[in-house]
């Protein structure tokens, strides 16, 4: 098996790198995967079957906490996107527009996933968690590629560009709902650590999030320099991560709600933070990738193949079908369009969906959650091996609307 993982890795690599393989990279979109995080991810199945299961799993608890902490990073800079002074300006039914992909997509998901788990013999409750946290994932799309091509195509077309605009704006928001679904997840079913109430906890963990929020913008006042700011914010990231860790809820909800606390808050004291968290993200996740593709490499019961097939064919067909009556541009939102079949952009999953379900595998610890966390992971890969295809497709669509001949 070692054997084997070598000669994977060192396939992976000419693949990457190597320049006659140029027409394969391409193909692969080897490059946009780097960019995601996913050839890591791959690089960790490698990993984990070098390992084995016997070595692998005492890792789950010994790396607890450097996950947890990761996660937190991630979810602390996707909640801090969520600017009232810029969402504000969006009308309402702008919002309803970009939010219905994502909510068709964990409605749907959700409802498969559950019937696929509780026919593999899962226990309801747990089967009812697993999946909320595969709708979390469904719910979540990745705004790069889109963001890339619309810097590269805005003079080109105003029709693409709003396109762009609105995949943007529809992955931003539906953060929101991957929060919320999470903390349902996480809350709602609990895998027996104590008998506190369900609410208790739910108002526990979004109104510890809250807090945590302001009392680091608090703490991040008063007379100090950047890097005293910069110390004592992370200090604060990690013990907001370790507060989701704490309570068995997905640290990353915890510090994306705190994130977002602190990002709507008055002045300026935060911004050395938020900025160097923000840069920072990209490692954060090249490690969260590697780690989550050591502990997938064991799934590979019959589930994680049907839910991979959930995770791909029927969310996106759910996004699809979502995505309403084409329209150049909605009302009241000049800048933002939804022009043929702009869904299909939201093929790609973002990392926070991802990293809610390696939360549940962390929680659980169990075959379960090891097939949750691979139907995420296998799943994402698969759909952003396909989302730039999708998306330059959608693109072609709008050009041959704006030019019928």
């Amino acid at each position: 098996m070692a054997t084997a993982a070598l000669v994977g890795l060192v396939v992976l690599l000419a693949v990457s790198f190597w320049a006659p393989l140029r027409s394969v990279r391409r193909a692969l979109a080897i490059a946009h995967l780097v960019a995601s995080g996913y050839v890591f991810l791959v690089l960790g199945v490698i990993v984990g079957l070098a390992v084995g299961a016997a070595e692998e799993r005492p890792l789950v608890g010994e790396l607890g906490p450097i996950i947890a902490f990761a996660a937190g990073w991630v979810g602390f800079a996707s909640g801090s996107r969520f600017e009232y002074r810029v969402l504000r300006t969006v009308p309402a039914t702008a919002y309803g527009r970009a939010l219905a992909p994502a909510l068709a997509a964990a409605v749907v998901t959700g409802g498969v996933s559950l019937a696929v788990l509780v026919l593999a013999d899962a226990p309801v409750p747990q089967a009812i968690a697993g999946a909320l946290c595969l709708a979390a994932a469904a719910a979540s799309a990745g705004p790069t590629l889109a963001a890339v091509l619309r810097a590269q195509r805005a003079r080109r077309s105003r029709d693409a560009a709003a396109m762009l605009r609105m995949i943007e704006f529809s992955s931003g928001i539906a953060d929101g709902l991957v929060v919320l679904l999470a903390l349902l997840a996480f809350t709602l079913v609990r895998p027996g650590v104590e008998p506190s109430a369900p609410a208790v906890i739910l108002a526990v963990s979004a109104g510890g999030g809250v807090v945590l929020g302001a009392a680091l913008w608090l703490f991040l006042g008063g007379r100090a320099s950047d890097d005293e700011r910069m110390l004592l914010g992370l200090g604060m990231l990690a013990m907001i991560a370790g507060f989701g860790a704490w309570l068995h809820v997905a640290p990353a909800a915890i510090a994306a709600i705190a994130g977002a606390v602190l990002a709507n808050l008055p002045g300026a004291r935060s911004e050395v933070l938020v900025r160097a968290v923000r840069r920072v993200e990209r490692p954060v996740v090249v490690i969260l990738m590697a780690v989550i593709g050591m502990y997938v490499a064991g799934a590979r019961s019959w589930q994680v193949a049907v839910l991979v097939g959930v995770m791909t064919a029927v969310r996106l067909g759910a996004k699809v079908i979502a995505e309403g009556r084409p329209q150049r541009a909605l009302e009241g939102a000049a800048s933002l369009g939804a022009p043929g079949e702009w869904a299909l952009g939201l093929a790609p999953q973002s990392i926070l969906g991802l990293v809610v379900a390696l939360g549940f595998f962390q929680v659980w610890r169990d075959d379960i959650g090891r097939t949750v966390l691979g139907a995420a992971a296998f799943g994402g890969l698969i759909n952003e091996i396909l989302g730039p295809w999708l998306l330059l497709r959608a693109l072609r669509r709008v050009s041959e609307q704006e030019d019928p001949r």
